[in-house]
C-alpha cells in the first residue's frame, strides 16, 4: 500500500508531505485546484514520462518521492531481481528532474530505468483514470482483461514466444523462396559473372603492388645507371677501407689509440661491403623481361575490367562475387533449406495450436466465473436487472492467441445481450469497469487501486452504489478515489482536500487531510456548491449515516 507521498516544486505544488492509511481514501477539491497535479506526481513515481516543463516556475529541479509497503510475491521478486530489497517490505521510490534535462529514478536507493520503474509501478498501483472506461469501447482489450483475471501471464508469454518465432521463420522461408525464384531466372547470367570473377581471382592490394612494380620497370634505365655508378665508387671505396683497416690494425699493436680507431673503422667497412652486396641484388631485381611487362599490364587490365563491371573497386567486386556464390548456393541448396524450414514451421504450428488451446481453455473457464462475479457486482451497483456475459470464440491466430473475446450486456431485464461498446452508456461503462476491477481484485494484483473520477456521469442511487462498492473493495486493498461526488466521499475512511491559493503573488496547490467540521463543509460544497445551513445539515446527516 501507499504510505506516503512527498512532492517538491512540481507544477503548482511547492512542498507537500502526505500520509495515507489503509482502507478507502477520497480526494476532492474545486475544479482546477490541483487534483490532476497530484495524480501526475504519483504517475511519475509509477513510471510515467518526465517533463521538465512540470518543474515549478523559477525552480531548477523537482522531486517526487513515495513510500510503499508490500508483501506481494510479484513485488518482492521484482525487487530481488533488481537488488533493491528494503527493510520490512518498505519500498522508497524517488523521481527527480532538472531543467537541464537530467533526471534520476531510484528504488530503495538503486538507480532504475523508466521502463523498469513502470514495471514496478504496475505491480504496486492500479490506476483507473476518468477516461479509463473508454477502454471498454475497444474490444481488443477484453482479452488482456480476461487473461489478467485468469492469471494467464505464463501461458500468454509461452504462446507469444512461439508465435514470434513462427513469424520470423515464416518470413525467412518467404525470403528464401523469393530469392530462389529470382535467382533461378538469372542463373545463367549469375553463373557467367561468377565465372569471370572466379577466374580473375581478385585480391585486395594486388593492384597497388602491380603499379609499384610498373613504376620501377618504367624507371629501370635511370635506376640501373645510378646504381652502377654507386657500385663502381663503392668498389674503390671498400678496397681503400679494407687497406686502411689492415694498416691501422697492424699499427694498433704498438699504439692503443690507433687500435681504437681501427675498431671504429671496422663496422664502417662492413656496412660498405653490405651496401655493395645489396646494390648488386637490387640491380638484379630491376631487371625485367618483356614477358613480365606484358603479364603485369594484362593483369592490371583484368583488374580494371572487374572494377568497372562490378562496383568500381576491388572490394566491391569481391563482395559481388560472394553474393553470386550465395545466390547460386540458394538455388542449388534452396530445396533442402525450404524443406528444413517447412519442418520447423510444422513443429511450431503444432506447438502454437497447443499453446493457443491451453489459453482458450483457461479463458473460457475464467470467462464464465468472471462474468458471474461482474454481473453480481453490477446488481450491487444499481443495475439490478443487468445480465453480463463474456464469450470466447475461436478466431485466426494472432499475437494474443486464437480467440475473440466479447463482453456482452443487457442493461435491463428482458433486453437482448449486445456488445458493451454498442450498448452501455457512459455511466454504465464506469460501473462495468469498476465491477471488472473489483472482480480482478479478488484474483490478486496491486495492493493499491486509484480511481480518478471513475464516477463521472453517475449520480443519485448509482453514485451511492459505487461508493458502497469502493468501500467494500477497500476491505481487500487500499482504495484512493479522486471524486466530485459526495456519495463517494462520505463513504471514505479518510478525506483529503485539494486547495489552490495565492501566496506571495504566486499560485500554490496544497493537499491536507480534513476531519470533523472541515469535512462537513467540503461535503456540503460537493452537495450544492455552497456551505449553507441546509447543505451543511445534509452533509452532516450523510456522514453520520456512514459512521
Amino acid at each position: 500500500m501507499l504510505e506516503s507521498l512527498s512532492i517538491r516544486n512540481y507544477v503548482l505544488i511547492d512542498k507537500l508531505d502526505l500520509e495515507f492509511s489503509e482502507g478507502f481514501s477520497a480526494i476532492t477539491g474545486e475544479t482546477g485546484s490541483g487534483k490532476s497535479i497530484l495524480l501526475g506526481a504519483l504517475s511519475l513515481i509509477l513510471g510515467a514520462k518526465a517533463d521538465k516543463e512540470a518543474i515549478r516556475k523559477g525552480e531548477n529541479s523537482a522531486e517526487v518521492a513515495a513510500v510503499f509497503l508490500s508483501s506481494s510475491p510479484a513485488v518482492i521478486s521484482w525487487l530481488d531481481a533488481h537488488d533493491a530489497l528494503g527493510d520490512d517490505g518498505e519500498i522508497i521510490i524517488r523521481r527527480s528532474m532538472k531543467m537541464s534535462g537530467r533526471s534520476s529514478y531510484t528504488v530503495n536507493g538503486i538507480p532504475v530505468s523508466r521502463k523498469e520503474g513502470e514495471e514496478l509501478g504496475s505491480l504496486l498501483v492500479d490506476i483507473s483514470s476518468q477516461h479509463a472506461h473508454q477502454l471498454l469501447l475497444r474490444p481488443g482489450v477484453y482479452v488482456s482483461m480476461v487473461d489478467e483475471a485468469a492469471g494467464n501471464g505464463a501461458l500468454a508469454d509461452a504462446y507469444r514466444s512461439v508465435y514470434s518465432e513462427l513469424r520470423e521463420i515464416s518470413a525467412e522461408r518467404e525470403r528464401i523462396a523469393g530469392e530462389m525464384a529470382k535467382s533461378a531466372e538469372e542463373k545463367d547470367y549469375i553463373t557467367y559473372c561468377l565465372g569471370e570473377l572466379d577466374s580473375a581471382d581478385l585480391k585486395v592490394g594486388e593492384e597497388e603492388c602491380i603499379r609499384a612494380r610498373l613504376d620501377i620497370i618504367n624507371s629501370a634505365e635511370s635506376l640501373r645507371e645510378s646504381m652502377q655508378i654507386a657500385m663502381d665508387e663503392l668498389k674503390n671505396g671498400t678496397a681503400a677501407l679494407s687497406e686502411a683497416l689492415s694498416v691501422l690494425f697492424k699499427a694498433g699493436r704498438k699504439d692503443q689509440e690507433l687500435q681504437q680507431l681501427a675498431q671504429r673503422l671496422e663496422p664502417v667497412s662492413i656496412d660498405a661491403d653490405d651496401i655493395l652486396l645489396t646494390l648488386r641484388s637490387h640491380l638484379s631485381a630491376i631487371e625485367y623481361s618483356e614477358e613480365e611487362l606484358d603479364a603485369l599490364n594484362a593483369r592490371l587490365s583484368v583488374i580494371q575490367k572487374m572494377k568497372r563491371r562490378f562496383g568500381g573497386s576491388v572490394e566491391s567486386a569481391i563482395a559481388k562475387r560472394d553474393e553470386y556464390r550465395e545466390r547460386l548456393r540458394v538455388i542449388d541448396d534452396g530445396d533442402d533449406m525450404l524443406a528444413g524450414l517447412d519442418k520447423r514451421i510444422s513443429m511450431l504450428s503444432t506447438e502454437l495450436a497447443s499453446s493457443a488451446d491451453a489459453l482458450s481453455a483457461s479463458r473460457k473457464k475464467t470467462a464464465s466465473d468472471l462474468a458471474m462475479r461482474i454481473e453480481g457486482t453490477l446488481h450491487n451497483l444499481g443495475m439490478a436487472g443487468a445480465a453480463f456475459r463474456i464469450t470466447v470464440e475461436h478466431a485466426y491466430f494472432g499475437p494474443d492467441g486464437a480467440d475473440t473475446v466479447s463482453f456482452l450486456i443487457a442493461p435491463n431485464k428482458g433486453e437482448k445481450l449486445s456488445p458493451v461498446q454498442n450498448t452501455a452508456s457512459g455511466g454504465e461503462l464506469s460501473r462495468i469497469l469498476l465491477a471488472i476491477k473489483a472482480s480482478a481484485g479478488e484474483q490478486g494484483g496491486p495492493e493499491t487501486m486509484l480511481f480518478d473520477e471513475i464516477d463521472a456521469g453517475l449520480g443519485g442511487s448509482s453514485a451511492n452504489a459505487v461508493g458502497d462498492e469502493l468501500r467494500k473493495l477497500s476491505e481487500d486493498c487500499q482504495i484512493i478515489a479522486i471524486t466530485h461526488l459526495p456519495q463517494i466521499a462520505v463513504r471514505a475512511d479518510s478525506h483529503y482536500l485539494v486547495e489552490k491559493r495565492t501566496a506571495e503573488g504566486r499560485t500554490v496547490s496544497s493537499v491536507r487531510k480534513i476531519e470533523g467540521k472541515e469535512r462537513e463543509k467540503e461535503t456540503a460544497r460537493l452537495l450544492s456548491g455552497s456551505t449553507s445551513g441546509i447543505s451543511l445539515e445534509h452533509a452532516r446527516s450523510l456522514l453520520e449515516v456512514q459512521y
